[in-house]
């Protein structure tokens, strides 16, 4: 396993699968300045590697995350910049680690071990490709309470999750949703009890992606990401060149020859 020093986080490698922690317990793992310098760090980091299957993204203490530093320009507070831009610029800024999860090429999951908030703490679990969670977890928005507008992306991501009504739902009344809740409503891919059960299905998890082929991985993350605003003819003839390169590959050469393999076996 290889670690990386940071302050605000925590990044580890072991084999083809990246864990990357938020550690801030003490203010509830909030995103400020620093973190996201680090964030956008590490992810670029993991960007370079090759070799990476998937990577969990997770949270200390007792939330996911709690959204933005409240003492922090990241909340307008203590911003030196007079300009009227400046609250744009901010954003634009913050908004840099959102792209980055949403458009990491291996698989992302959100191990969400506690509440996730504001735009921030949401905003990051609802960029992964899947999202596992804590019984106990709610989940909510609060932008109209202060009547400023949902950001961290989270009006393009949410209605493409759960859709366009309940995110207006939960954009304008800014209630908790419990997890169950996100769970039917489609947030959530999988419940877990609590924090030990979350460990064990990250732990599981693993080792089921890091024995995939790289390349085919990160292909299918490509296709199916494709497949949100493609046609049916056009997602066909993309499957096809993707799968034709796949079947030239060792890694389906092999698989395929222990799975021939272990079919024969059962058969006698």
């Amino acid at each position: 396993m290889t670690t990386a020093n940071y302050n605000t986080i925590k990044l580890e490698v072991q084999g083809a699968i990246a864990r990357l922690t938020l550690t801030r317990p003490d203010k509830l793992n909030s995103l400020d300045p620093e973190m996201l310098e680090e964030l956008l760090d590490a992810l670029g980091t993991l960007q370079g590697n090759g070799a990476l299957n998937a990577m969990v993204l997770t949270g200390t203490g007792r939330l996911f995350s709690a959204g933005v530093d409240l003492g922090t320009p990241f909340f307008m507070e203590n911003v030196t910049d007079t300009s009227i831009f400046s609250g744009t610029r901010l954003l634009n800024s913050q908004h840099r680690v959102i792209e980055a999860l949403y458009g990491a090429p291996f698989v992302t999951i959100a191990a969400i071990n506690g509440d996730a908030c504001g735009g921030g703490g949401l905003g990051l679990a609802m960029a992964c490709d899947m999202r596992i969670s804590v019984r106990k977890a709610r989940f909510w928005m609060v932008p109209m309470m202060l009547d400023v507008i949902q950001d961290f992306g989270l009006s393009w991501l949410m209605q493409r999750q759960i859709g366009v009504s309940r995110t207006m739902q939960m954009a304008v009344l800014g209630s908790p949703i419990p997890a169950e809740q996100g769970l039917s409503w489609g947030l959530l891919n999988e419940l877990v009890e609590d924090q030990p059960a979350l460990e064990a299905r990250m732990d599981a998890l693993a080792q089921h992606l890091g024995s995939m082929g790289s390349d085919a991985l990160r292909m299918l993350k490509l296709i199916i990401r494709n497949g949100i605003s493609s046609g049916l003819h056009e997602q066909l003839g993309v499957e096809a060149v993707a799968n034709g390169l796949t079947f030239q590959s060792q890694e389906f050469k092999d698989k395929k020859a222990a799975y021939l393999n272990s079919f024969k076996k059962g058969k006698k």
